[in-house]
């Protein structure tokens, strides 16, 4: 099974052609940067502070333990194995690149057909 995200346009997440429940702003902003940066880890304290800028390290850190359970609970939704796509430690999150998921963002760094 594949996930499909869709931030081009207005925000999608699907699997299997099937559109997941994922309402929360924030986690969609978590996802999003994730999945652009698919591979590399990113620390806790940098995505809090990246999402949550104006608040205090304390409520950031908290937000952000809050977008990372609504967006497990959202795979989970699309009976999508989590720990497939996210590799969460008490120090980094990161979306996994070798995961089976579609970008639509991603498809603006292929190359053209020739014939375009």
């Amino acid at each position: 099974m594949s996930l499909r995200i869709y931030l081009l346009g207005q925000f999608n997440l699907q699997a299997n052609d099937r559109s997941l429940d994922l309402p929360s702003r924030p986690a969609q902003s978590l996802l999003a940067y994730l999945a652009l940066n698919a591979g590399i880890s990113q620390r806790r304290e940098k995505l809090a502070g990246l999402l949550w800028p104006e608040g205090s390290d304390s409520n950031a850190r908290g937000y952000l333990r809050q977008a990372l359970w609504r967006l497990r609970k959202a795979l989970a939704g699309g009976a999508l194995d989590v720990d497939a796509y996210l590799q969460v430690s008490d120090i980094t999150v990161t979306f996994a690149e070798e995961a089976p998921y579609w970008l639509d963002a991603a498809q603006l760094l292929e190359p053209l057909a020739p014939d375009c």
